[in-house]
């Protein structure tokens, strides 16, 4: 079991340390990335495959960070903010955007 803890974490560390530099790029203003009114085939086919993926974990582990941290955030006064970046922020990214809408 802990062999394939270790083995979970370094891929998804590697995956991310992979996708990095293509968030770099990805900045405003950047003509790399052309912005078109509608989304391409590969936008939906890389969402679906890749992204939505990815994104349903970061989502198991902003809802886990956001249940260990509710009782002090409760106790700053801050849990709505905490709820809104670490709960429905995510949900609304993985779930409820329109597929390859980036």
């Amino acid at each position: 079991m802990r062999k394939l803890i270790t083995y979970t974490v370094v891929m998804l560390l590697g995956l991310s340390i992979s996708l990095a530099p293509m968030s770099a790029l990805a900045t405003e203003g950047s003509d790399v990335f052309v912005y078109r009114s509608e989304p391409t085939a590969a936008a939906m086919i890389g969402d679906v495959l890749v992204v939505r993926p990815i994104a349903l974990v970061g989502l198991g582990v902003t809802s886990l960070s956001f249940l260990i941290s509710w009782p002090f955030s409760a106790m700053g006064g801050n849990s709505d903010q905490a709820k809104q970046k670490l709960l429905k922020d995510p949900v609304q990214y993985t779930f409820k955007r329109p597929l390859g809408d980036f």
